[in-house]
């Protein structure tokens, strides 16, 4: 419980966890296992993700959080906020192409970018555990050779 408050206030000072969000990360700090969280719009999902590498930081030695997202608009936006905190992230895109959100800080405006996906990643720096936390399509990881190497590699 200490180690997640230092967390939560090294990401922000004001912020005050809600009962959910603290359950799911707490759950998951135990490694239970992996958890689907099914919350209200507006709820703060978001942050649970935006935590969880730091929380298990100590534990783990590259935490990689895998977050199934369907929204292009979503993935982009969260890359962006992700990176504003310090938070290695990225984005698998419908098609398995890797993006790490870089186009995307060369000017902060997101929706003059929502039509291109452009990168100088690649998978291996996936799997390799690169980034803390992948955004990505189910139709990425499920219907995709790439996708499926990532679901059968270690770094999850």
């Amino acid at each position: 419980m200490e180690k997640l408050d230092a967390v939560v206030r090294c990401y922000d000072e004001k912020l005050i966890l809600k009962d959910k969000q603290r359950e799911a990360l707490m759950y998951l700090a135990s490694r239970k296992g992996d958890i689907i969280v099914n919350l209200p719009d507006g709820y703060g999902k978001s942050i649970i993700y935006h935590l969880l590498p730091k929380v298990l930081g100590e534990n783990v030695n590259k935490p990689v959080v895998l977050v199934v997202c369907p929204l292009n608009v979503i993935q982009k936006d969260q890359c962006v906020s992700l990176r504003k905190h310090n938070i290695s992230s990225c984005r698998l895109d419908i098609s398995a192409i890797v993006d790490d959100g870089r186009e995307f800080e060369q000017d902060g405006d997101i929706n003059r970018h929502l039509s291109r996906c452009k990168t100088d990643a690649n998978i291996d720096h996936l799997i390799k555990g690169d980034f803390s936390v992948i955004l990505c399509h189910p139709e990425a990881l499920l219907n995709t050779h790439k996708g499926r190497e990532i679901l059968k590699s270690s770094m999850l």
